[in-house]
């Protein structure tokens, strides 16, 4: 294929130069066109399910074509007399490909290109140059765009009046275009008719304009849920259209139902076992501004923290857990006395214990202590928030707690990775079992800038600031994502991950799940 697409390129310039072979040059030119128009919209889409060596020629068919309407063909040694006929045919040529590619990148680089072609054409001052394109018949390519249907809106909650008013709308309805196909347009009308149908397809992706004061006012946001859900029907990722119209900022989920809050700061609960999607409000903290909610997926107890650095807790109380002084149940969300005036920014649940982060880097602990889980050299359990004496003088920026036979991970604002705890199956990334009562280095991951870490049962999670998956711990039911069940006892990368750029990582029981930043969600 290479070698036949250095013939054709060298066909096309030899008989260009020497004005032989013209009809020859139109013939394949135009046969290339009716073969790109025979494929189904956006073919080149997914690259990955095309030949290397296809997009290879792809993108040097590319390439050649723009030195013909660019007039780049020309050197200083080789003149070449392109017909305009030929000229127009390699536009449409280009407009194709861009077509098939799908990617907005790819139509916004030929809009640039229409609109270089008309302003270098409009503001020519030599009469040797080789653009003569100001106007091409591109009528087929801007009705085939045209036809191109958007996809339904992604806004629950978007008034059909929104969509009537779009100026892009009325301008599309009162545009007239002529029926002959032939008929050349001027190139900037042509590169403004695309825009306006750009717009129209991503339509449906842009919030309305609202002058509301109430960040509820829509959402674009779809929320999935799948699993054992009992409003849901069946057994893959179904839409919850009900939680989406919330405005959903932060999901947790617990033991026994799923935690959410707004971005109002509004904090709902609803119940697994609910028959509908019905979630509840939290009633004591909907008059306070929350900023971040906490709980486990193991876990019985829940916490938020507001604007104003207060941190309420509830649910079981055992072991000391809510941080009141007590193991008593609280019903309702109550203010932890012991953290006013800590300034606390963040905040995480175990499945028995809990934690927070202060803005000057101190990390708090509490709840049961057994396994030494809360790093304070015992095993003691511990009822009121209590300082990590181990990490004084480091600044911690993030904390991850563990369920059963519980393990902790935190990070330094340096990005190193400390963990204590029980140390079953190498879960403290250590290369033993041995567990601690206080915190230590992860020494194998200290040359590596990590920005988030997370515990499941019996197994951990770290993200480096380059978007690098390391896991470690506890193999069975291939949780680690290492394509084996052995167990893992110091940090490794994933290598089906090696080339994506995680973003984000939610674990399970016994599943996790990844976010890459092209959008792409693996389990």
């Amino acid at each position: 294929s290479r070698a036949a697409l250095n013939f054709s390129f060298a066909f096309l310039r030899r008989a260009w130069r020497l004005g032989e072979d013209i009809d020859l040059c139109s013939e394949l030119l135009n046969e290339s066109l009716d073969a790109l128009k025979m494929l189904p919209v956006a073919t080149l889409y997914n690259q990955k399910n095309i030949s290397p060596v296809w997009l290879e020629v792809v993108e040097r068919s590319i390439k050649f074509l723009r030195q013909v309407v660019t007039g780049d063909i020309t050197s200083s040694r080789q003149y070449c007399n392109v017909p305009i006929e030929d000229q127009h045919t390699s536009l449409n040529l280009l407009l194709e490909f861009a077509f098939q590619k799908g990617t907005l990148s790819s139509i916004l680089d030929m809009v640039l290109l229409l609109l270089n072609l008309w302003d270098n054409r409009m503001h020519m001052n030599d009469n040797r140059s080789n653009v003569d394109i100001a106007s091409a018949p591109l009528m087929p390519f801007i009705r085939r765009f045209s036809e191109i249907q958007p996809t339904q809106s992604v806004f629950s909650g978007k008034e059909e009046n929104t969509v009537n008013s779009s100026s892009t709308k009325v301008f599309l309805e009162l545009l007239e275009l002529p029926e002959d196909e032939a008929c050349e347009i001027d190139l900037k009308q042509a590169a403004i008719y695309i825009m306006a149908h750009l717009d129209r397809l991503a339509t449906p992706h842009i919030p309305p304009l609202s002058f509301s004061k109430s960040p509820s006012y829509f959402t674009g946001q779809r929320v999935w849920g799948w699993g054992w859900l009992s409003w849901l029907i069946g057994t893959g990722p179904q839409v919850c259209e009900t939680i989406a119209e919330l405005n959903i900022k932060q999901l947790r989920c617990s033991e026994r139902g799923i935690l959410l809050l707004t971005c109002s700061g509004k904090v709902y609960y609803m119940y697994y076992t609910s028959e509908t999607q019905c979630p509840q409000v939290v009633e004591v903290l909907k008059d306070k501004d929350v900023t971040k909610i906490a709980t486990h997926t193991e876990g019985k107890h829940f916490m938020a923290l507001t604007k104003d650095f207060e941190i309420y807790s509830w649910g079981n109380g055992d072991g000391g857990r809510l941080g009141h002084g007590d193991n008593s149940f609280k019903d309702e969300p109550t203010l932890i006395q012991a953290l006013v005036g800590k300034d606390v920014i963040d905040i995480e649940c175990g499945a028995t214990y809990s934690a927070a982060v202060s803005a000057n880097g101190s990390l708090y602990t509490w709840g049961r202590g057994n396994y030494g889980r809360l790093g304070h050299g015992t095993f003691e359990d511990c009822a009121i928030p209590t300082m990590v004496a181990g990490l004084s003088g480091q600044h911690i920026v993030k904390v991850a707690c563990g369920s059963g036979d519980a393990h902790t991970l935190c990070i330094t604002s340096q990005g190193k990775l400390y963990s204590w705890g029980d140390g079953d199956y190498g879960k403290l990334g250590r290369g033993g079992s041995d567990g601690s009562k206080v915190p230590r280095l992860i020494e194998k991951l200290q040359d590596v800038e990590i920005t988030n870490v997370y515990c499941g049962p019996h197994f951990s999670i770290a993200l480096s600031k380059e978007g690098t998956i390391y896991s470690w711990g506890k193999g069975e039911g291939w949780k680690l994502g290492h394509a084996t069940e052995e167990h893992v006892r110091v940090p490794e990368p994933i290598e089906a991950l090696q080339n994506k750029r995680v973003i984000a990582v939610s674990l399970g029981t016994a599943h996790v799940l990844v976010l890459t930043d092209k959008g792409e969600v693996y389990g």
